[in-house]
């Protein structure tokens, strides 16, 4: 895909809606766009997390491992939504299994080759880890009224 096709699909989304036209460029340049197959597992929990992404269609269910090998899914990424952010850390190891629950297409940044541009791009990096951390934020958020759902008056878990 074109690098100015990439801009305007990123546009689309909340996570770059508001950068710069020079910063939405830049990122494109580092992007690609993925389809993604129902069912597919696009990160997997404890491994080397490749990619950071942003759902452009579809949705990834995001599941942890419980003990005795299940999975349990504890939040979908929506289009516009990141998943994989753990790409853009000095370790990065997935905290999540991510799998997509329908067909799925997003725009995927190599971890290594962004985690470079945003070491020599200072605006670029401020504007995309603030990005991140409102990522972080949402689902912190999303977390929390699960769990205020899970414990609230006369619905004891135990």
């Amino acid at each position: 895909m074109a690098m100015r096709d990439l801009t305007t699909v990123l546009d689309a989304t909340w996570f770059a809606a508001d950068l710069t036209t020079g910063a939405t460029g830049r990122l494109a340049a580092l992007g690609s766009l993925a389809d993604f197959a129902e069912g597919t597992i696009v990160v997997r929990e404890g491994e080397v997390c490749e990619s950071l992404g942003v759902v452009v269609s579809g949705r990834i269910a995001l599941r942890l491992r419980l003990p005795g090998g299940q999975d349990r899914t504890i939040l979908t990424v929506h289009p516009g939504d990141v998943f994989g952010w753990s790409a853009v850390l000095p370790q990065p190891i997935a905290t999540s299994t991510g799998v997509a629950v329908m067909p799925t297409t997003a725009v995927l940044f190599d971890g290594n080759r962004l985690k470079l541009a945003l070491a020599a791009d200072c605006d670029l990096a401020a504007a995309i880890y603030g990005r991140l951390l409102v990522s972080v934020a949402r689902r912190l958020t999303a977390t929390r009224v699960q769990l205020l759902d899970l414990y609230r008056p006369g619905n004891e878990p135990w």
